[in-house]
């Protein structure tokens, strides 16, 4: 499911933001340039892919949390 909206954060490339250097290795190691691209994917499946983990889908969380955009991903647990 796309969860598409119009904030600055998502469309920034990973590697320009504050976030852990195991999480941009993740997100090179599965092609994603930014946030928004990993909200295009089942976030459920995160953990599955590679150089990843529950450790990497918190992050991510802990990300759009700090940010306001919690609610993008409300249905993680519900695929």
């Amino acid at each position: 499911m796309t969860k598409d909206l119009e904030h600055p954060l998502l469309q920034q490339p990973i590697d320009a933001l504050s976030v852990s250097p195991e999480f941009k290795d993740m997100s090179k190691a599965n092609g994603f340039n930014t946030l928004q691209e990993i909200l295009d994917e089942p976030l459920h499946e995160l953990p599955l892919k590679a150089k990843s983990g529950y450790r990497m889908l918190r992050e991510l969380l802990d990300v759009l949390q700090a940010n306001g955009l919690e609610d993008l991903a409300e249905d993680w647990e519900n695929p």
